[in-house]
């Protein structure tokens, strides 16, 4: 985010009251339903302006209210898990692991999407790990619906900073990742950049669209939006790929690119 944007972002976000760890912690949602929106990063100040009622609480750790994320994507040699979203599966699984990086904590996930919900299965690592073990490929298999071949390695490697949003009803997470960027592992020099979007993602115990974010990102016209950081990665590090399918994906950020790139 540029300075400017980055300073107006940090005074509107200064408007909402803080909420800890361990009082997200509470609002796990696991089991959930899931909305992203993809928006101009220019837009971000204007969204959580927007935010009024004091309905919402933002994540904050020592005096910070964006953090670092770093993840590890796995997948097998055929990339299974991006073919199946491709193929518009619904029931499809991502696998990673992520660490928090100022808290120094990481995690060992596996993303289980149904055609209605998302579910997540985690577990705590004591440290950060490219290399899954025996007990994780194990536990992969029995999440994935299909039969799965061969030995899952890193398939990508992904960093942002999110900004974490609670809604007072504990019943609402939303996460804002901004400053994208991508590394295919056999290539770790060569880092792509996503610097105009913002990926807005709203996580509800159930669907409710009449107020909260959602609300304001209808009143600025932003519908949801289908993207995956991983399928967005896999196929800028990998553009041989087969992606026909998200091509209006590759469209819209472009759109945003060209727009912003316009009224700098």
């Amino acid at each position: 985010i540029k300075t400017m944007q980055k300073e107006s972002v940090q005074k509107h976000l200064s408007n909402l009251s803080p909420i800890s760890l361990t009082g997200l912690d509470t609002v796990k949602l696991l089991n959930r339903v899931d909305r992203k929106y993809i928006i101009p990063v220019t837009s971000l100040s204007q969204i959580i302006q927007l935010l009024k009622n004091n309905q919402y609480s933002v994540l904050e750790i020592n005096g910070c209210r964006a953090f670092s994320y770093l993840t590890t994507y796995y997948d097998n040699d055929a990339y299974a898990f991006f073919h199946d979203h491709h193929n518009r599966l619904s029931n499809r699984i991502k696998v990673r692991t992520r660490s928090y990086l100022e808290s120094n904590l990481h995690f060992f996930e596996v993303k289980v999407k149904t055609k209605l919900r998302t579910n997540k299965y985690r577990e705590v690592l004591h440290a950060s790990s490219t290399q899954l073990s025996d007990a994780q490929s194990n536990k992969i298999r029995e999440f994935y619906p299909r039969q799965l071949t061969g030995r899952l390695d890193t398939t990508l490697i992904n960093t942002y900073n999110r900004i974490t949003l609670v809604n007072k009803d504990k019943t609402e997470r939303c996460t804002i990742d901004v400053n994208l960027t991508f590394t295919n592992p056999a290539s770790l020099h060569e880092e792509i950049c996503v610097n105009d979007i913002a990926i807005i993602e709203v996580k509800q115990s159930k669907t409710s669209v009449l107020n909260g974010i959602i609300a304001a990102l209808r009143t600025m016209r932003i519908p949801p939006s289908s993207i995956s950081k991983y399928v967005l990665g896999l196929i800028l590090t990998r553009p041989e790929i087969k992606h026909n399918a998200f091509k209006p994906l590759l469209h819209k950020i472009n759109k945003i690119k060209a727009q912003q790139l316009q009224f700098s």
